[in-house]
């Protein structure tokens, strides 16, 4: 098993982050989609379901540094086949994939107003930080005028762009793999 990259496959690391990533972001949507759709927001138990999301959400925003760290720092597969617009595309949906693996747990992380709860430790929510206090001091706010706005940010982004990065994400490999039928999905798979 190779832990770095090379000029023709993704390596163990390369694919952990990217693996654990993608199954934690599912993961946050199947949650948050099973609340919405079939909890009352104030039934016994869907806090504790929403705290399964939001673990999962820190999970996201964790692991997105070090990724982007190790991406930067290794070396990466040569580009398939293509155009040199494809290729300009394919590089500004992984840089946006990457934006939302950004913005989604922060928005999220900021926007809660509730701590997250890991059983071993809890992470302590936005508005009980120093930061926050800090802010709501400097800027005379309150936590319900910082939350509004954070709060759609963050669901605009989950509920209208991220399906459509993801999924152009999803098409895309399925056409490698099945039309062009080059190795860009076996690459990047265990």
């Amino acid at each position: 098993m190779q832990w770095k990259n090379n000029a023709d496959r993704f390596g163990a690391l390369a694919k952990f982050f990217h693996w654990t990533s993608a199954g934690a972001f599912i993961g946050a949507y199947v949650v948050v989609y099973y609340v919405i759709w079939f909890l009352d927001e104030e039934a016994p138990g869907t806090l504790a379901v929403l705290n399964v999301h939001w673990m999962l959400g820190l999970l996201v925003g964790a692991l997105v540094l070090p990724r982007l760290a190790w991406r930067l720092l290794d070396v990466q597969p040569q580009d398939p086949p293509g155009s040199a617009l494809e290729h300009r595309l394919a590089h500004a949906a992984h840089w946006g994939l990457y934006g939302l693996l950004i913005v989604l747990p922060l928005t999220g992380y900021v926007g809660t107003g509730l701590h997250t709860d890991f059983g071993l430790f809890t992470v302590p929510s936005f508005r009980d930080t120093a930061l926050f206090e800090s802010m709501a001091t400097t800027f005379g706010m309150t936590w319900e005028s910082f939350e509004a706005p954070v709060d759609i940010v963050h669901h605009f982004l989950g509920k209208w762009v991220a399906w459509g990065v993801v999924g152009l994400h999803v098409l895309a490999a399925v056409f490698h793999h099945r039309v062009r039928k080059d190795d860009v999905l076996t690459r990047m798979l265990p």
